[in-house]
């Protein structure tokens, strides 16, 4: 999928937090999202695991740009972390209930979820916060 069908199906699907994206160029984004996964995967990893969870990218497009967008406060973190879960459930609930995939989607939020609140995503967190002051001080 591309940034401009991500961002569209980010409003498409009411994705909570969607408004995020509308102070970047689709430009800005196809720097800024890289699939799902840490930056420390390689490419080749985020691309298997975004190919495998098709449903989840428009949540790891805002979710990316949140990262972005870090503060480096442990508040931050977690309510962003909670609003990728959020939305990866409403998206699972795009499926009717009698859909496998409903569950499988929940269930890969879930642990993504996981993934995110342990101390490697604190640490990945504060990362994105120093890569952004460096940023603004260049």
């Amino acid at each position: 999928m591309t940034i401009n069908e991500l961002r569209k199906k980010c409003y498409e699907l009411e994705l909570e937090g969607k408004e995020i994206l509308d102070k970047y160029t689709d430009e800005d984004l196809e720097e800024i999202y890289n699939g799902i996964g840490p930056d420390a995967f390689p490419d080749w990893v985020r691309d298997f695991i975004t190919e495998l969870n098709p449903s989840l990218a428009p949540v790891a497009l805002i979710h990316d740009v949140e990262w972005h967008e870090s503060d480096g406060t442990e508040k931050t973190f977690h309510e962003s972390n909670f609003r990728f879960r959020r939305n990866g459930n409403a998206v699972a609930k795009t499926y009717a209930w009698y859909c496998l995939r409903r569950y499988i989607v929940w269930n890969h939020t879930r642990l993504f979820y996981k993934a995110l609140e342990t101390i490697f995503g604190k640490l990945a967190w504060k990362e994105a916060y120093q890569k952004r002051e460096r940023r603004s001080h260049a």
